[in-house]
Formats: structure tokens, sequence, C-alpha cells
């Protein structure tokens, strides 16, 4: 007997293996962004002219903001600043130096570091004791700004919160990486006094690489 025709096997179609690599691209992305995220931080992205959370919705958003509002307690000492203020600092001849936190009201991070303290006391959250610590060391200025009232300077991308950076005189500026609960580390970052694998960028080097 005739041995039977073989079958040609239908090539896979291409379109079908890209679009697999794609899906498994895409939910590899937040997996991805949390690895990259310093201890103690929130994700955030960009949304109009402020940052929001990247996966909480808008009413849980507002509901942690005036949670938040409604339970701290007591005064704080922290200037709170805009983009307008940070704009002047880095276009001006400014020979002191300005440790910046990015923060967002409904970050639990946040409200723990520079809201409050655990019990909901304003004046005692580790971001004024900081400041108090700094302030005695003659070290630089301690401002925080509130990513969901500004927008930030273009120069700084920033992607989570809380984030802290150290403003330097004559154009450079550090990010800090490490926990933001270690406050003995923060202070000698602020003071300059510690060595650590902190980010450094130039402000003038970022403009004219924007430009």
């Amino acid at each position: 007997l005739p041995a039977p025709p073989s079958r040609k096997r239908r090539p896979r179609p291409q379109r079908s293996i890209a679009m697999r690599s794609f899906a498994v691209a895409l939910f590899s992305l937040p997996a991805l962004a949390a690895a990259s995220l310093p201890f103690g931080a929130c994700p955030v992205t960009q949304s109009g002219s402020v940052a929001t959370p990247v996966t909480m919705s808008a009413r849980e958003k507002e509901g942690q903001v005036k949670a938040a509002q409604n339970h701290f307690r007591g005064s704080q000492k922290v200037r709170a600043v805009g983009g307008a203020d940070l704009e002047k600092f880095i276009g001006g001849d400014s020979k002191e130096s300005m440790l910046v936190t990015f923060y967002a009201p409904w970050c639990p991070h946040c409200k723990t570091f520079v809201m409050s303290d655990a019990n909901g006391n304003a004046d005692k959250a580790p971001l004024e004791l900081l400041n108090n610590d700094i302030k005695a060391a003659n070290g630089p200025k301690v401002v925080k700004f509130d990513v969901t009232a500004s927008q930030p300077p273009s120069t700084f991308e920033v992607k989570f919160v809380p984030m802290i950076v150290l403003l330097k005189a004559g154009g450079s500026y550090e990010v800090y990486k490490a926990n933001p609960s270690d406050l003995e580390s923060l202070k000698h970052f602020a003071l300059g006094t510690a060595a650590g694998s902190n980010a450094t960028a130039s402000l003038a080097q970022v403009g004219a690489h924007r430009a």
C-alpha cells in the first residue's frame, strides 16, 4: 500500500508569539517597579499636574487624604514649599543647601514620616525630629513638598514618595535611597558626613540634556 501523504505543519503565526511576549512584559512591569523602589516608599505616576498613586482609586485616595487631615494633632515647623519655591532656589545663587521631602497625604509611609508619628502627633513626626537635629547641627534647611498640591519642577522625576532630595549650592542634588525611618543615616546624608550609594546629578547637566 502507498504511504499516506505527510501532513505539513502549519507555521505558528508570529503575531501570537509577539502578543504573548508583550503580555508577559506588561504584567512584569509592576513587579519590576516594586523591585526598584526604595524601602518604605510608594510608587506614583504623573496624572495631569500632580502625582497620583499607581494602584489606588480616586475615591480611595480622597478618603486617605481626608482621614490624614482629620487625624493629626499638633503643629509643625517644617516649611511647606511649592514648585515656584524650588525653581527660585535652583535658579538663584544661594550658598546654602536644602533638604526636600516630596510626599503625598495618601501614602502610608509619608503619613508616619512627614505628617505625624505613629500616634498621630504632628509635632513629633520623624521629619520634625530630624529638622530639630539638623538645625542644631547648622545643617541645610529642611522643607516638605506635597506632590498632590503642586507640580514638582521638571528637573525632578518623582516616581515614589517619600522621595528625599538634598539640593546643594552650586547646582547639584542627591536622592536619598535608604530607609527614611533611619533618622541617623538620613541626618548624616543631610550633613554630608556619611558615604553612601546615592544617585547624584547636576541640575545644569539635566537642563542641558532636556534642551
